[in-house]
């Protein structure tokens, strides 16, 4: 019994003396540990200095993806430049700008008041003679104007290209379906033919946009377009108009539906463009007060207005896709229109265009020679 009571004693002597030697060892590293850190943070880790303050690395951060670099108090370089353009640049929206040199230029030519312009910086080039130009003009036209730098530009632009210049307008004004009745019925008094161009649920801009230009060739009433389910006159439809904006009447309706009743009310026959449509366009009698509905990119019109539509008509197409871009369709369209008027006895009825006493009836104007 003596014995095994002096070996357990012993036992615990030597756990005893491996736990005190273990305490001193881990002491010991980390002695090192902290020895190793007095010196400031290596290879990016922080560490704790004696006293246990924590020390700021000096020097600049080198340690790869440990840690995280020491980022100086103040404001970088720039920044209060940088917050002054955001403040001139949010001064206009999307929806009272121009964006690029012909827009601004038609702007300027139909005496829309321009307020500010915005012109890429100079540095120590020069701009271009086209450009300089119509900064002058711009500038006697009271606007006032502010250079900032490429990207700003780039971050203002809703469209595909500045060309160096956006331009602060007052919004554009729409028209409402009464004026453009009234101006249809004036029309009608100098023996032309009004024609107007509903759309239905359009989305795209450039469609817009280009829709706006072949309105304005072919003299056109006015465009008509819902509030809701429709791309608005913004700076990408402006740009895509090439100017054209300025001049054709866009009105804006709650209820195309109520629209075009209101329209059947002052005589105007309802002529919608569909792929189910029975008609040609060659088929389609275009010698009175047309309004031509077009319908949106994907889904064409929707049935509610196909179904208040007198006529319905197709474009025959020949190829493997059968499918046209709205502005495409609603060229073909109208200047088939176009084309039947030229084609009609000489003063034997009004034109839906103001045709010039020098035009001759067989004249084709779309490529500006005569036909064989």
């Amino acid at each position: 019994m003596n014995q095994n009571n002096r070996h357990s004693d012993n036992n615990r002597n030597n756990q005893s003396n491996k736990r005190r030697s273990s305490s001193q060892s881990g002491r010991s590293g980390q002695q090192k540990r902290q020895s190793k850190f007095e010196g400031g943070p290596q290879d990016g880790v922080l560490g704790r200095a004696k006293g246990g303050r924590s020390r700021k690395p000096q020097g600049k951060f080198q340690g790869g993806s440990q840690g995280r670099p020491y980022r100086a108090q103040g404001k970088p370089p720039g920044r209060a430049q940088d917050k002054q353009q955001n403040i001139e640049t949010r001064e206009a929206g999307p929806a009272d700008r121009l964006e690029g040199r012909n827009p601004i230029k038609e702007a300027l030519r139909a005496g829309r008041n321009i307020n500010k312009v915005w012109i890429k910086r100079r540095g120590t080039g020069r701009y271009d003679q086209d450009l300089t130009r119509l900064v002058q003009d711009t500038r006697k036209a009271g606007a006032v104007i502010v250079e900032v730098d490429s990207d700003v530009l780039d971050s203002m632009a809703t469209s595909y290209g500045h060309q160096g210049i956006i331009a602060q307008v007052a919004a554009h004004e729409y028209v409402t379906l009464a004026e453009l009745i009234v101006r249809g019925e004036a029309q009608m008094a100098e023996n032309i033919y009004p024609l107007l161009i509903l759309l239905d649920g359009l989305e795209e801009s450039y469609n817009l946009g280009s829709i706006l230009r072949i309105a304005d060739a072919a003299g056109a009433t006015g465009i008509i377009i819902p509030e809701r389910r429709s791309v608005a006159l913004d700076a990408a439809v402006a740009k895509a108009s090439a100017g054209a904006i300025e001049y054709v009447p866009v009105a804006r309706v709650t209820n195309l539906s109520n629209a075009i009743q209101e329209l059947k009310d002052a005589g105007y026959w309802i002529y919608g463009s569909d792929a189910q449509g029975t008609a040609t366009p060659e088929d389609s009698d275009w010698l009175r007060k047309i309004a031509l509905v077009i319908g949106s990119e994907g889904k064409g019109m929707g049935m509610k207005i196909s179904e208040a539509c007198d006529h319905l008509i197709r474009i025959p197409q020949y190829g493997e896709v059968n499918s046209l871009n709205a502005a495409v369709a609603c060229g073909i369209l109208v200047f088939e229109a176009r084309r039947q008027v030229r084609h009609a006895d000489e003063g034997a009825a009004p034109s839906p265009l103001n045709l010039s006493e020098t035009t001759k009836p067989g004249e084709d104007l779309l490529a500006g020679s005569k036909e064989d």
